[in-house]
Parts: C-alpha cells; sequence; structure tokens
C-alpha cells in the first residue's frame, strides 16, 4: 500500500513511495500527528543521484522488520534536498554542530516541533566492521531515550536551535572594517591551502572548487597583484596545477564527458560517480575563463567535451536539463563508468586492451578487476591516439542502458548552464554556445516564472511547479541575465535594456521576500514561505554551488552601476558588504563567490561604449583576454568607464580600447 509520498511531484520521493516506512513529506501535518501521538521525528534527507542514499534506502527503508521499527517508534519524514536546499543547509548544519560527518543520506532526528537533537548519515542494517552502528540499533536506543530521558534531548533540541540563530549573525562586522588588503590576505591563504603535488584546497575527499579558482582569476587582474610577479605566479601556479588535475584525473569523464560530483583520494584517481548539473555549469565557466587566460588546448577539450555531454545526456534546449545522474547503474555505483576485461577486449581488441589494463591499473574489484580510464602520460601512450580510444569507448558504452536521470528542472541551475554557454562561447569565440545562452534565458521566463512575476523553483516531470522559490534561484539568475546584458549588443543580440530590466525586477523581488530587515544578509527561504524549517537560515558559504548572499552582492555591484535605481542598489551592496571582513579573514576558502564579487567591485567593472564595429571587435577580442566584467554599448562617441569613473582616452579604434583595457 503506498505511503503518503505517493501525491508528491518530486521523481526522487515518488521512487519511495511503495516502501513499507510510513513517509510523510514535509509539512505541518507530519508535525501535528507527531505531537498528537507524541513521538520523536525521523527527517530523512536524500537526493536521486546519491548512491549512499539508494544503498541505505535498499538495505533498511524496504526491509519491511526495518521499517515496522520506523513506524512504531517515529514519525518518518522524507525530503528531497534538491526540492528543499533550505532544509537541508538547516540540518546539515545542525549535524556539524553534534559534531557528526555532513553528507548523504542525512538523518535528523527531532522533538515533534522539528527541532533536532542528534543527527547522522549513513547506517548499515547490520554491523558491516566499519564501526558504525547498526540502524536498528540507532532506531532502538533512540527511542528508549526518548521515553526515559526525553528532558535531555529538549535541552538538545533547544540549544541547537539558538546555536543555528546565532551563527546567521556571528560574524557579521561594520562595513567601514572592509579593506582592499583583505582580498590579498584571502588569496594568500587560499594558496597556502592548495596541494601543490596533487592540486586542490583541501584533503581528501577532494571536491572540484569553481568558486574558489574564479577568486583567484579576479585577483590576479588587479594591478597590485600583477605588479607583485612572486604572488601572481603563485596564483597562476594554484589555478593551473589543480585545472590539470581535475582535467586529467579521475573528476572527469574522459569516455563521455563531464565532470563526477568529487574524488575520494587526494590524487584524483577515484571518483565519486554521480554527475550534477551544477558542477558541471560551474566548472564549463571556470574552464572557460582558463582558457581565455592560458589558452591551453585542454581546456577547450574539456568545455567542448563537457558541453556535449550536457547536449547528449541531460535534455535539450525546448525542455529544460535534468538537474543529476545517478551514481549507480543496476544497484553497483560507477557500473557505467568502469570497464571490466571482457568489456575492453570486446571494444578495443586484446592487445589494445591489455596494454589499457597496465596503463590504468586496476580500480576495484567485484569480483573480477574493473577499470577506470583515464589520461597517462604522453610517453607511455600519444594523447591523440588517447582520444581516439575513449570515442571508441564512448561510442560502446551507448549501446548500454544510461544512469537514470533525475527529470526535475532546477531554477538556479539552469541559471548556472546560461552563464556556461555564454562564458564557453565567448572563450571558443563560437556564437552557437551564446546563442543558446539566449534562448534558454528565454525558456526559463517561460517555465520558472509564476503568473504574479514571482519565481518558482522547480519544474516537475509532471509539468507542475513548485509553488516556492530559494534566495539562489532570484540571484543566480540575475547573475545570468546580467552576464548576457554585458555583450548581446557586441553580439548583434539586441539592445542590453530589457535585460538590466529583468535583472533588477529579480533582485527587487530578492530584497523584498529575503532580506532580514534588522541586520545584514538576506535568508535561503523567503518570508511567504510555507512549511518553513524550525529555523530560516542565512546562506553566507558556498557549498556545491555559490551561496544566495554571494550571488546577490554581484547583482547589488552590477546594478548600481547600470540599474534604474543605482543608489537604492549602492547601498544594498555597502551594508552587504559588512557581512564579509570577517568571514574573509576567519574562513576564504567558504566564500570564494563572494570574495570574487568584491574582487570585481573593487578592480572594476568596465562600460564601453563606441559605434557598433568597434564593439563588435572588443567582444570578439575578449577569447584570448583574461576574463574582466565588461558592459558594451552601442553609441556614436567613445567612452570608457571604469564603476562610475570616466576613463581618459584618447582611443579612436577597437584596438586602441583593448590595449587601454588589457595594458
Amino acid at each position: 500500500m503506498p505511503n503518503s509520498l505517493n501525491n508528491q511531484s518530486s521523481p526522487y520521493l515518488q521512487e519511495l513511495s511503495e516502501q513499507p516506512v510510513d513517509w510523510h513529506p514535509w509539512g505541518k501535518a507530519a508535525f501535528q500527528l507527531a505531537k498528537q501521538i507524541d513521538k520523536p521525528v525521523i527527517v530523512s534527507i536524500g537526493y536521486s543521484s546519491c548512491h549512499w542514499c539508494r544503498q541505505m534506502s535498499r538495505e533498511n527503508y524496504e526491509d519491511s522488520y526495518v521499517a515496522s521499527i520506523m513506524n512504531r517508534h517515529f514519525v518518518c519524514i522524507k525530503v528531497d534536498r534538491e526540492e528543499r536546499p533550505d532544509l537541508d543547509l538547516f540540518y546539515m548544519e545542525a549535524a556539524r554542530m553534534f559534531n557528526q560527518s555532513a553528507g548523504w543520506p542525512l538523518h535528523a532526528f527531532c522533538l515533534p516541533d522539528g527541532s533536532p537533537f542528534w543527527c547522522g548519515t549513513y547506517f548499515p542494517k547490520e554491523d558491516n566492521g566499519q564501526g558504525i552502528a547498526p540502524w536498528p540499533q540507532v532506531l532502538m536506543r533512540i527511542a528508549e531515550h526518548f521515553r526515559k530521558g526525553r528532558h535531555e534531548l529538549e535541552e538538545n533540541g533547544k540549544n541547537a536551535l539558538e546555536n543555528l540563530l546565532h551563527t546567521n549573525n556571528s560574524s557579521l562586522s561594520d562595513p567601514r572594517e572592509w579593506k582592499p588588503d583583505i582580498l590579498i590576505q584571502a588569496g594568500e591563504n587560499l594558496c597556502q591551502s592548495h596541494d601543490d603535488e596533487w592540486g586542490g584546497f583541501t584533503p581528501a575527499p577532494k571536491f572540484p572548487s569553481p568558486m574558489k579558482i574564479d577568486f583567484l582569476f579576479s585577483l590576479g587582474e588587479a594591478q597590485t597583484v600583477r605588479q607583485n610577479t612572486g604572488f601572481s605566479m603563485k596564483l597562476d601556479s594554484c589555478i593551473k596545477h589543480t585545472l590539470g588535475a581535475m582535467a586529467n584525473g579521475g573528476l572527469f569523464d574522459h569516455v563521455n564527458g563531464g565532470f563526477f560530483r568529487y574524488c575520494l583520494d587526494r590524487e584524483w584517481k577515484s571518483p565519486h560517480f554521480e554527475k550534477m548539473l551544477s558542477d558541471n555549469a560551474l566548472l564549463v565557466s571556470t574552464y572557460s575563463r582558463s582558457l581565455r587566460k592560458y589558452q591551453n588546448p585542454r581546456d577547450k577539450k574539456i568545455i567542448l567535451k563537457t558541453l556535449e555531454w550536457i547536449e547528449e545526456e541531460m535534455g535539450s534546449p525546448d525542455k529544460g536539463y535534468a538537474s543529476s545522474l545517478s551514481a549507480e547503474t543496476n544497484e553497483m555505483e560507477g557500473a557505467h563508468y568502469l570497464w571490466t576485461e571482457s568489456e575492453l577486449y570486446e571494444a578495443l581488441g586484446k592487445a589494445q586492451g591489455k596494454q589499457l589494463e597496465e596503463l590504468w591499473g586496476t580500480f576495484a574489484k567485484s569480483p573480477d578487476p574493473l577499470f577506470l580510464p583515464r589520461l597517462v602520460d604522453e610517453d607511455l601512450l600519444p594523447v591523440e591516439r588517447q582520444e581516439e580510444i575513449f570515442k571508441e569507448l564512448c561510442k560502446n558504452r551507448k549501446k548500454l542502458t544510461s544512469p537514470k536521470r533525475d527529470e526535475k528542472r532546477s531554477c538556479f541551475q539552469h541559471a548556472l548552464l546560461a552563464r556556461a554557454y555564454l562564458d564557453a562561447g565567448i572563450a571558443l569565440g563560437d556564437q552557437i554556445w551564446i546563442r543558446k545562452a539566449k534562448n534558454l534565458l528565454i525558456w526559463m521566463e517561460t517555465s520558472f516564472s509564476q503568473p504574479d512575476g514571482s519565481v518558482c523553483a522547480l519544474l516537475y516531470p509532471d509539468k507542475q511547479k513548485s509553488s516556492w522559490a530559494f534566495l539562489e534561484d532570484y540571484t543566480l539568475w540575475a547573475e545570468a541575465v546580467l552576464n548576457f546584458a554585458s555583450v548581446c549588443e557586441g553580439l548583434g543580440l539586441g539592445g542590453n535594456e530589457i535585460w538590466i530590466e529583468k535583472a533588477e525586477t529579480l533582485i527587487s523581488q530578492a530584497v523584498e521576500q529575503f532580506k532580514d530587515p534588522t541586520l545584514a544578509g538576506f535568508y535561503t527561504s523567503s518570508n511567504q514561505m510555507q512549511d518553513s524549517g524550525p529555523v530560516s537560515k542565512k546562506p553566507w558559504y558556498d557549498h556545491a554551488t555559490p551561496s544566495g548572499n554571494s550571488s546577490i552582492m554581484r547583482c547589488f555591484h552590477l546594478l548600481g552601476i547600470l540599474g534604474k535605481n543605482c543608489k537604492k542598489w549602492k547601498q544594498e551592496y555597502s551594508e552587504a558588504l559588512g557581512a564579509y571582513p570577517k568571514l574573509a579573514q576567519q574562513t576564504p576558502d567558504g566564500i570564494g563567490h563572494a570574495l570574487c564579487a568584491i574582487t570585481e567591485a573593487t578592480v572594476g567593472t568596465l562600460r564601453i561604449t563606441a559605434p557598433e564595429l568597434i564593439i563588435q571587435e572588443v567582444t570578439t577580442s575578449m577569447k584570448n583576454k583574461p576574463y574582466r566584467p565588461i558592459f558594451l554599448k552601442k553609441s556614436k562617441e567613445i567612452k570608457l568607464l571604469n564603476n562610475q569613473s570616466t576613463i581618459q582616452t584618447s582611443a579612436a579604434s577597437a584596438q586602441a580600447i583593448i590595449e587601454k583595457i588589457w595594458f
């Protein structure tokens, strides 16, 4: 008999609707039930492409005995983290507060009002010798503790809520405390954390760090940095090493294209095999910056192969793109990407297959050896031959069933993709991708706009739209629109006023719905949100994607120059800046997108007005010049401005303007 998830639009929740666990969707009804029958609540948070979410589901939730324990002692709520990132943020911070590992599946044990008193992640059904308590044992211990020591759990819940409220504003400071030197210090701190042997900015597990790298790119364009040869070279070294390690190692799918979620090891050899649209869009933008600055052919290959994967595997321009691709096939993680000996021999012949086994090494055994295709040194096998092999393997793999897609269409992920198309088009000098960016922005307008002009976060496979949106849906959409507005006139794709107006509307709505009326910062969920969490959180830190507070900073700066209400947006930028002096000094690795926005505002946004032929030539030249935020406008007269300041110039040609900008 179906549980209460059977009428949900989320594909992930629908998949769990036939389980014996009496799952409830997040909402007032579930908590009213918990209060009525006086039982603790399990809030279980996962998502479709997560292997360990599915593994725990198979082991525990589909088992009638385990389900009976859950149903007897708890009210069980299931949440799709891609549907409710606000709840994921809240309970993930709670998990860290309880000194628990943070990841998915995430399980928050709560009082009947939703206050968390303990959290955990994956639990096996039985003791597997890994030191993780079995799920049935955890359930019984907590149920007994709730009966016999409830006051202690209530104290935990109370303290958790107070601490989670406190962290919203614990790092706020005065905007006057901000000094440009803080950016240099943040860049130095990031470089010090860089793994100079293997690349990356953290110990294992290693995640791609596009926001951090984008900040280092922006910082490298500051005049004070360019004049500091040693520091400038260090920035370039960190960027090149990390981008090279991610492109050449196991994080990148050399056969099918696209990046996996992260790597488990320091050397970038062992990926976790899920693929996210958002990760790949962000990395296309970052590699596009790299191509523009360093002109490395590898970057061009990575960009094109990732975009081709998105186009072939994730959706289409007229229907949108899926949010993620599952890590597993036939209940085995990485099955679509790993090769047995016989599969290699069949695809490439025995001699070539044997050579590759020796070059790649065994990735895992299940029980026979499995091999993950990767790039090896050119001295061992020419790169051209390796690429031919990858193409042959890709052709062979297309005969198999692809990993399952989560068919939700996400507003903020499409905004990141539109930005990626634009960045790639400029770096490649290819208008096809730029036109795709424009068409996608137009598609978003019809797909993610509500009749009242507000935004919806999700478009479901059943064509239903979510009745809510989050801060990032507004701000990242506005960022994408402003990025397109910056170059559309230089590319002959119409005037930019309508796009700037669209961005200003989005940010006006964001301020109205998400702004804290008393202190700096914006909440992730709207003040009009129904069924919000126990505490509304302010997203200061980037995670896999840019935080809403960092994104809105960039929009405030640009609209302070370009918007109709410039004075208001400048004031908003100044107020928002007050959140960052302490954060930049204490945790620069967590706020890369904000640091990038502040750096761009400090170095300056260039505005160029000139006759059409001149701005077209300037736009074309950008493909082999380092990224800087530049807005191009058709005009009879030539005029250059940096932020609001006029740049004195006698430039009368495109070449003279180019030399003035990238001197």
